[in-house]
């Protein structure tokens, strides 16, 4: 499956390990960039407490997932943690054809597969502060309160592998304020976008 990248619509990937605060940046950062709708992921992990389907999820069953895969209805999916996630092609392609922004918050895993498809997406990593990776991951996951410590210790064994794969990203950004951090990411895709405008693309 190939998609044109000739739309002015930037795909940002907003990504790094369990924990590192991706979604709160992103929460942080979106006031200051308003043009970027988020691409809501579909996934086979059951629905928590608060969480509404459709806006934080899309929430599936293992058959549903299959034949999603089967029709090549994802851009990308990935296994983490026991469970499927994916993002669904349609919620990510049209708005990009468009002419539309569209940011995907996801784990590693996937950044590499949108890359694939989508050769100028704009992916920043997002990592702990340096010298404390594994306090701080443990303490937020730990905060969330969702997870049993089979869980935690299967989530700080994956972050220790993501946190080595940072050379496939455009930026790399510490987060050690969430603000500073919102503020950091608002530059890269400003800076970005003004020089694709004068690149032509």
């Amino acid at each position: 499956m190939e998609f044109m990248s000739e739309s002015r619509g930037m795909l940002l990937v907003l990504s790094g390990p369990a924990g590192v605060g991706k979604d709160t940046v992103w929460k942080a950062a979106a006031p200051c960039l308003p043009s970027f709708a988020k691409a809501t992921t579909c996934t086979t992990r059951a629905q928590r407490p608060g969480e509404v389907d459709g806006v934080h999820y899309f929430f599936v069953s293992d058959a549903e997932f299959d034949a999603m895969i089967e029709e090549n209805k994802l851009l990308e999916w990935a296994w983490v943690h026991g469970n499927r996630y994916g993002v669904p092609v349609s919620s990510v392609s049209t708005r990009l054809e468009r002419g539309e922004d569209v940011i995907c918050v996801i784990d590693v895993q996937g950044a590499e597969k949108i890359r694939q498809m989508f050769n100028e997406s704009l992916l920043v990593f997002l990592r702990p502060p340096h010298g404390r990776e594994t306090e701080v991951l443990k303490e937020r996951i730990l905060n969330r309160g969702a997870e049993d410590d089979g869980q935690i210790a299967k989530r700080l064994e994956t972050a220790s592998w993501e946190l080595t794969q940072t050379s496939l990203y455009d930026y790399e950004l510490v987060n050690e304020e969430v603000e500073e951090t919102a503020q950091q990411l608002c530059e890269i895709v400003e800076r970005e976008k003004a020089r694709r405008a004068e690149d032509g693309r």
